[in-house]
């Protein structure tokens, strides 16, 4: 019996125009983009891409862009089944028109979400805090909301914090404080929203203090204790890891990869220039195969826990990005999760089977979700099962299942 065919939207913030060839055009995630189209094809899918000023709200008409031929070409479609967010917003108009047309969209037809999303950074923590076993690994988080709290961090933390804002993505806002035991002089290193590096120095708190207030605008941030996620030769780095649902909606780790700055700077996302690598080879080198892979197992373990409370919580998710740091004597810290992964850390350390199955799934998933529409999704006992005998490196396939959400 021939599968039915499933319209997929790949729905970005914005597509600009290409130099050089007329009506060419440039995506977000060029690579990523194609290789979803090209899987597509194989599974009965029809997937596009658009942005909102490819949706005609007064006639309800989308022009999107198809594959064909290896050219991206836009051409009308009609309203995706399944949409694909992967809208990462440059400012607060562009969020809202992002949402403003996807309301649209909906009201026009009822179309599935494929991923949900997550709030904030300090309400994903106040979620993860609540589980017993995933408390241990998250740093101790505190919200400034308070011009006064920021010192008081300070003073109980030896002078060194790390600052994030609570919406940022890609190192972007990050900020490391630290003050110097000696010269009791400031000094504020990080990235700016545009991810270039800065440092800054300050020879008193009250400079401080005035440039971080016109630093963060009006974005929320929340500090943290900075931890010291380094390796011997001083680069920070941390563990991605990918959570997806396959085609039966059950919970699974994709891959995973180290990922490693430069010394001196204080993220190790590849955006921001770091490398890549698989976790195998970079934690048996630090802590010797043996260890490396019992750290592995209780990483994976604790992102499948993870994916499992959120889910409950905020809603059907499909993926998740997993962010891990690992102190020197081997300690675990969950430091971030992200409901917008991206794949390029799977290229960049040649683990090409995750590269795919990270594309893969996905869209299996998607086909999923339409056989399932407007019917009640089956919840298994085994919901909150442990994985046993993880490898490093190893596909894991987990028998967690979590279609609770319609």
């Amino acid at each position: 019996m021939k599968a039915e065919l499933v319209r997929v939207g790949l729905y970005v913030a914005s597509i600009e125009a290409g130099a050089g060839q007329e009506n060419s055009m440039k995506l977000p995630e060029p690579a990523f983009a194609q290789m979803l189209s090209e899987t597509a094809g194989t599974l009965a899918i029809d997937l596009y891409v658009f942005s909102p000023a490819e949706y005609e709200e007064k006639t309800g008409q989308l022009n999107a862009f198809r594959l064909r031929h290896g050219s991206w070409v836009k051409e009308p479609c009609p309203l995706p089944d399944i949409l694909y967010d992967r809208c990462f917003y440059r400012t607060a108009e562009e969020r809202m028109l992002c949402k403003a047309v996807l309301a649209a969209i909906r009201e026009q037809k009822p179309v599935t979400m494929l991923n949900g999303s997550l709030p904030g950074k300090w309400e994903v923590y106040g979620t993860l805090r609540q589980d017993a076993l995933l408390a241990p690994l998250l740093p101790s988080t505190t919200r400034l909301d308070r011009p006064d709290i920021l010192l008081r961090l300070l003073k109980g933390n030896n002078g060194e914090l790390f600052l994030k804002p609570s919406a940022g993505m890609q190192g972007k806002g990050a900020i490391h404080l630290k003050q110097s035991p000696l010269t009791r002089e400031w000094v504020a290193a990080g990235r700016t929203g545009s991810n270039l590096p800065f440092r800054h120095r300050f020879n008193d708190y009250s400079s401080l203090s005035q440039w971080i207030i016109r630093f963060m605008g009006n974005a929320s941030y929340i500090a943290q204790p900075y931890l010291q996620l380094t390796d011997p030769d001083g680069n920070p780095f941390d563990l991605r890891v990918l959570a997806q649902k396959n085609g039966k909606g059950r919970w699974g780790v994709t891959g995973a990869a180290v990922r490693a700055g430069s010394s001196g700077t204080v993220t190790s996302n590849l955006h921001g220039g770091g490398k890549a690598s698989r976790p195998s080879d970079y934690l048996s080198r630090l802590f010797g195969e043996a260890k490396a892979k019992r750290m592995m197992n209780k990483i994976i373990d604790a992102s499948l826990r993870a994916a499992e409370k959120l889910e409950n919580n905020y809603g059907r998710l499909a993926e998740l990005g997993i962010d891990f740091g690992i102190e020197p004597d081997g300690r675990i810290w969950l430091l971030e999760v992200n409901s917008r992964p991206g794949r390029s850390s799977f290229r960049q350390s040649g683990d090409n089977q995750a590269e795919r199955l990270s594309v893969e799934l996905p869209l299996r998933y998607a086909r999923l979700l339409t056989q399932r529409l407007n019917k009640p999704l089956i919840i298994n006992d085994s919901a909150t099962g442990r994985i046993q005998d993880c490898q490093v490196d190893k596909r894991i396939r987990s028998d967690n299942v979590q279609e609770v959400h319609p």
